[in-house]
């Protein structure tokens, strides 16, 4: 009797177990199909071996214009055009050989025969007892031509910068040239001519190697002059701002000028490259005036803040900046200040005298202002790029430094004491020796490396890639955008997840960063 109740309990028990495995199951299921269905990103499931598809979400429908019924009568073979049919048959024997995700770009069909590129992911999954693949397309055709842009717009920008620099030297070239023939040769000439004079004539001999002396000095003078304009030797020797008040001196010695510089001391901390701009820019400047302007007062600012700011104003008759003007001074201004990210801007009206106002984005050496390191592992040269142009724009006092892959992040962190860490890491999500999951999960085995935030900045937006990464503790999952604009906020919302003791971090702060679950 005993031995009937227990066979009774049992089953019982069995089959309380069997039916909550079946209810966890269809509520798996149907957790799939829900995080299936309300993908963003085109999705669908085919069968390994028959390679018919099984299921699509609503994103596939839209954008390939194809119904749910249409689809399920399809082959993955008829999503792609047909000389790329071979290499998925390529894709899916490979499939079959591995456990581990495979992506891939290739171009894909639309209903109406539109060609798109697209990035697409395969996984391994079993379904109903069948081994299936699910598909993840990600349609990357615009970013590729944003990225064929932004490489053109490059290629246009170096040549306007090497046709500037050429333009610049001959420019310079035409003006020793002018100098040597109309100065300083005929000085030579006529210091010559009163040495022949003092060597035939005894009576005047001393008056006219006196002359003949001055004309000399004076050819040194101009040759100093020149070779000043050319390379100026103070800014190596004697530092910026005696550079800059020996320049305006040799002005003054020749033009009947009130010139007033204000220098900010902050700048003895500027590099050698940005000296040497600032210069020409004032020097370049102050010939327009001096040729253009009939001024009598000018007004020389630097400052600092967390850029180098340059105004250079006057009080001469002005000009209407709408109309074009001869020469490529200006140009050469614009072109030399766009090279270090910086801004120009001219204020200018007929009679009303100029204003010249230049803004360069600068960190400047000094101990007291140690800004915040921040790791990017990026292996993209163009998209580094980019990111470099939006934080020298949004936040240019943060030290970057970019890594080409996780795995060298990780040998470099050992070697940085507990002080020197950064105070934020971005990690692309594919790279080739550790990609961003497997170095997130490396840096969790260290202790010391789980106070520094970890951002995933990817082009895939797959929700299956972004909650691995917040299940490995990701602060955030930030898609790349594919404008400067949207590049911009993502950056912005980097900088929001800066430890609050770091400086410069309640400049970042006011960005709020998004909550997630």
């Amino acid at each position: 009797m005993m031995s009937k109740e227990i066979k009774n309990i049992e089953s019982l028990i069995d089959s309380t177990i069997i039916k909550g495995l079946k209810d966890d199951l269809l509520t798996s299921e149907d957790n799939f199909k829900q995080l299936f269905d309300s993908s963003h990103v085109p999705q669908w499931m085919y069968d390994r071996d028959s390679l018919f598809l099984i299921f699509v979400n609503e994103a596939a429908i839209n954008k390939y214009g194809y119904s749910e019924e249409d689809f399920l009568r399809m082959t993955i073979l008829q999503i792609v055009p047909p000389e790329e049919a071979q290499k998925l048959i390529l894709y899916n024997e490979f499939m079959k050989t591995t456990k581990e995700p495979f992506s891939v770009v290739s171009p894909h069909r639309t209903k109406n025969n539109e060609r798109i590129l697209v990035e697409t992911s395969y996984f391994n999954i079993r379904h109903n007892n069948r081994q299936r693949i699910l598909v993840i397309s990600r349609d990357i055709t615009e970013k590729i031509k944003l990225e064929q842009k932004i490489s053109l717009l490059k290629a246009a920008r170096q040549q306007k910068i090497t046709r500037s620099t050429i333009n610049g030297q001959e420019k310079e070239r035409d003006q020793v040239g002018r100098k040597l023939d109309d100065n300083i040769n005929q000085l030579l000439a006529a210091a010559m001519m009163y040495l022949e004079f003092a060597r035939t004539n005894e009576q005047l001999r001393i008056e006219y190697i006196d002359r003949g002396k001055q004309i000399l000095t004076k050819a040194i003078n101009e040759i100093r002059s020149l070779s000043n304009s050319l390379a100026p030797p103070l800014l190596k020797d004697f530092g910026f701002k005696d550079s800059l008040e020996e320049l305006i001196s040799n002005y003054l010695k020749s033009q009947p000028l009130n010139i007033n510089l204000v220098f900010d001391e902050k700048l003895d901390g500027v590099n050698q490259e940005i000296e040497i701009l600032l210069f020409r820019i004032v020097q370049e400047q102050l010939n327009n005036i001096l040729k253009h302007a009939n001024a009598k007062n000018i007004q020389i600012s630097l400052r600092v803040t967390d850029q180098i700011h340059l105004s250079i104003k006057d009080d001469g008759n002005g000009f209407n900046i709408a109309i074009p003007r001869k020469g490529s001074g200006i140009t050469d201004m614009i072109n030399r200040v766009e090279l270090y990210n910086g801004s120009i801007e001219l204020i200018s009206q007929h009679q009303g005298g100029c204003m010249l106002k230049i803004n360069i984005p600068y960190e400047i050496n000094s101990k007291e202002r140690e800004y915040a390191t921040i790791f990017i592992v990026e292996d993209d040269p163009d998209d580094q790029e980019i990111i470099t142009r939006a934080f020298a724009q949004m936040a240019p006092h943060y030290k970057i430094t970019f890594l080409n892959d996780g795995k060298l992040l990780v040998d470099l962190l050992q070697t940085f004491p507990d002080n020197e860490l950064p105070a934020l890491i971005v990690l692309d999500y594919n790279m080739p020796l550790l990609n961003g999951l497997e170095t997130l999960k490396v840096l969790e085995l260290d202790n010391r490396f789980n106070k520094i935030p970890k951002i995933i900045y990817s082009s895939s937006s797959q929700n299956y890639i972004r909650n691995l990464c917040y299940s490995e503790n990701a602060k955030a999952y930030i898609t790349k955008g594919t404008t400067m604009d949207e590049i911009k906020v993502n950056t912005q919302e980097m900088l929001s997840f800066l430890p609050a003791h770091v400086p410069e971090y309640q400049a970042a702060a006011k960005v709020k960063a998004p909550s997630h679950c």
